[in-house]
């Protein structure tokens, strides 16, 4: 009795008895084994009471008058087809215990009752109960689990970590509706550099601390995201342009007057900011407004206007897309030659290969239209190897050396060495027949690793020419480490030397680098007999020019 008790001491019963002295007799037990023991004296009485308290067991007998047990269980059932029931009856037919089963009985207590009898009924059904309540309490305390951690993924995914702003994600969201709004998009200048100076650790604190400034200076019905790594975001339904403006020019000043102290780092920060109105891309529209402001320089706020320069660019992305694909597949790049002069014997002696498109009517066209593009789109190095593959097909057999030209884009896909390793064996070309013109900036501040493949190029045995030498970044000592063997001229110092002095100096100068460095000097844009005579008069090494010859499209 007592370990059924310690299964039974929480519940609660309703039992239905109809016969006073047995209803008497059995709640004696019931009162010292449940928490509460509940009483009716018939199946209409329980039903009543049963509509009014939930129990955890309801006992009853079958035979009774105005309600029967079956047709309690019936009404019960109705209620709650989960409830806990166990028959007392004296009938022992089977038409009544089957049909007991069918309406989901837990058990059955014949009369005359015994207490082991009774005990073993209880025990089951309370084992049941508990292991139902035990189920109930996890499938509760998973739900509240589930819910939990959903809610906290719900705020991490509209929640900057590191700074406890909203994020890109809630910013989204805001887009949603047509109503207008205003946005203001600020980046903190060179962040990068902060990253790498003082470490990325105090970066994360340099963004909290302009999280802060910018949270103190938010204008009212304002919210402020941070969308990226130096990016934030200012969103207002409120304020139209020229009143946004006001608030950025008020925040980007606050910003530079204000020191961010670091541990015992004063860290100096500035901001480029772009702003944008409307309820169509307004996001895509700011972030051209943040690019045009970012290409002028820092600093700087700037208000988007439709059909900038990138929405331009973007329009002819779209454009040339498909048809630079379309010339990559099908080798639509036919190669140009034109002559390079040695100014010691007036003759032929190399030719640089400049590339041409032929069109869908078989025109031959410029690169320049869309060279561009393929830069921007990461194709430049396909159309590299076709001028690099149809250049070597014409050489193959001739005496000339001849020039190509190599992009950074190029050195940056690192596939160079190899493929001009595989064309020399396909064509049997010598690569000291070869030389490979690449712009001055790549000596100046170097590709990913540019450099190193210009010098396994030159061990191979190519020649390289630094191209438009003069009007980038100029670095006499890294171009003469680099062991060049060519230095172009750029031609916008060739064309008016004859009648421009700075261009006559500029050309002098680079001339006696040239010499000083053991590498020969070529003259671009060479048009006219007066500019080849100076070009004589200085004694620069080779002429190139429509003077001599325009790009052909073969040899001469």
């Amino acid at each position: 009795m007592n370990q059924l008790k310690k299964l039974t001491q929480n519940l609660t019963i309703l039992y239905v008895e109809d016969e006073e002295n047995s209803r008497e007799q059995l709640c004696e037990i019931f009162h010292m084994l449940f928490k509460s023991t509940d009483t009716a004296f018939d199946g209409e009485d329980a039903y009543e009471k049963y509509k009014q308290k939930t129990y955890d067991i309801v006992i009853t007998d079958i035979n009774m008058p105005r309600i029967s047990g079956l047709e309690l269980i019936k009404k019960i059932k109705a209620i709650n087809p989960k409830q806990n029931i166990i028959i007392i009856s004296a009938h022992n037919n089977s038409e009544y215990l089957m049909e007991a089963i069918d309406l989901g009985v837990d058990n059955f207590i014949m009369k005359p009752l015994r207490i082991e009898q009774l005990n073993n009924a209880l025990e089951k059904v309370a084992d049941l109960i508990y292991a139902n309540k035990l189920m109930e309490r996890y499938s509760q305390n998973l739900e509240e689990e589930v819910e939990a951690k959903t809610a906290k993924l719900a705020h991490q995914y509209v929640t900057d970590e590191l700074t406890g702003l909203l994020n890109r994600n809630a910013l989204l969201k805001k887009f949603n509706s047509c109503e207008d709004k205003t946005i203001m998009l600020l980046s903190i200048d060179n962040f990068e550099n902060i990253n790498i100076t003082y470490g990325y650790e105090r970066g994360d604190l340099v963004l909290k601390e302009i999280a802060n400034i910018l949270q103190s200076q938010l204008p009212k019905k304002s919210k402020l995201y941070r969308i990226s790594s130096n990016e934030f975001a200012m969103l207002s339904s409120e304020y139209d342009l020229q009143t946004m403006k006001t608030f950025a020019k008020q925040i980007q000043q606050n910003i530079i007057e204000h020191d961010i102290i670091i541990e015992d780092f004063t860290i100096k920060i500035s901001v480029t900011i772009a702003l944008a109105q409307g309820n169509h891309k307004l996001l895509q529209n700011a972030n051209i407004a943040l690019k045009e402001a970012q290409n002028l320089g820092h600093n700087r706020i700037n208000i988007y206007h439709k059909n900038s320069s990138i929405e331009l660019l973007q329009v002819r992305i779209q454009e040339y897309m498909p048809k630079l694909r379309r010339i990559i597949a099908n080798k639509y790049i036919v190669p140009y030659f034109q002559p390079i002069i040695n100014n010691k014997t007036g003759k032929v002696e190399k030719y640089e290969c400049l590339a041409r498109i032929l069109d869908d009517n078989n025109q031959v066209q410029s690169p320049l239209e869309f060279i561009d593009i393929a830069e921007l789109t990461g194709m430049l190095p396909e159309l590299t190897r076709i001028m690099i593959d149809k250049s070597f097909k014409v050489f193959q057999n001739q005496p000339y050396e001849f020039s190509i030209n190599i992009s950074e884009y190029d050195l940056n896909d690192g596939y160079l060495r190899e493929y001009l390793a595989k064309k020399l064996k396909q064509y049997n070309i010598q690569a000291s027949q070869v030389v490979l013109e690449v712009l001055e900036g790549i000596s100046a501040i170097g590709a990913k690793n540019g450099l190193e493949q210009l010098l396994n190029l030159k061990e191979d045995g190519f020649s390289i020419a630094i191209d438009d030498f003069g009007v980038q970044h100029s670095n006499f000592e890294r171009v003469h480490l680099m062991q060049v063997d060519y230095l172009k001229i750029d031609g916008s110092f060739i064309k008016n030397i004859h009648t421009d002095t700075k261009s006559y100096h500029v050309a002098k100068t680079i001339s006696s680098f040239g010499k000083s460095i053991g590498a020969k000097v070529i003259a671009e844009y060479v048009h006219c007999q007066e500019v080849q005579d100076i070009i004589l008069e200085l004694g620069i090494d080779y002429s190139q020019g429509f003077y001599f010859s325009e790009p052909l499209n073969k040899l001469q």
